[in-house]
């Protein structure tokens, strides 16, 4: 499924980068759904991409069912990150199957790809580890964390910029893992 999803992309959008993440991307036997993240590396071309993308998955009876489909790519809202959630088909099978199809803009990239990769335990010990620094992290950055007027840490208004899931690990001084090592 992630080829044929690489290749539809390719013909909308040349360099497109479609990465399966979640536990196919950690090697696991098994995948309980499909996690896709989605960039595009001269950081603008990823707007619109996913409506396009969407309409021709679906003109191939590949996606099926809508559950959640928002962009904010072009309205400049949520960071910028496009989401549908949904179920698929691999064409020629009627089983169904969730997808969640994420974009994000280039320089965020690295956090959705380091949160939708997984594995959940992962995820929060960096959670974890952020916050004991000073700062939030999630899917679409690592922000300094400011306090509100009741006492709780909020998101401060910019993310730091990191291009890889290393840089981002090393920032936080935690061990560079490869996707296979995440399954903790």
């Amino acid at each position: 499924m992630e080829h044929l999803l690489q290749k539809v992309g390719e013909e909308i959008l040349p360099g497109v980068i479609i990465v399966c993440g979640g536990s196919y991307r950690r090697g696991k036997a098994s995948c309980g759904d499909m996690d896709i993240v989605i960039t595009h590396p001269d950081r603008k071309s990823h707007k619109g991409f996913l409506p396009k993308f969407v309409n021709r998955l679906k003109d191939m009876k590949f996606l099926r069912e809508d559950l959640v489909f928002s962009v904010h790519s072009t309205e400049g809202t949520d960071s910028g990150v496009d989401t549908y959630f949904g179920l698929c088909t691999y064409p020629g099978r009627e089983l169904r199957h969730r997808i969640d199809l994420k974009v994000y803009p280039r320089d965020i990239y690295a956090f959705g790809l380091i949160a939708w990769t997984g594995n959940d335990v992962l995820n929060r010990r960096l959670r974890l580890l952020a916050e004991s620094k000073g700062f939030l992290l999630d899917d679409t950055g690592l922000y300094p964390a400011t306090h509100s007027s009741g006492g709780k840490r909020t998101k401060g208004s910019a993310s730091l910029k990191f291009e890889t899931e290393k840089q981002v690990f090393e920032f936080l001084g935690f061990p560079a893992l490869e996707p296979h090592e995440r399954n903790l």
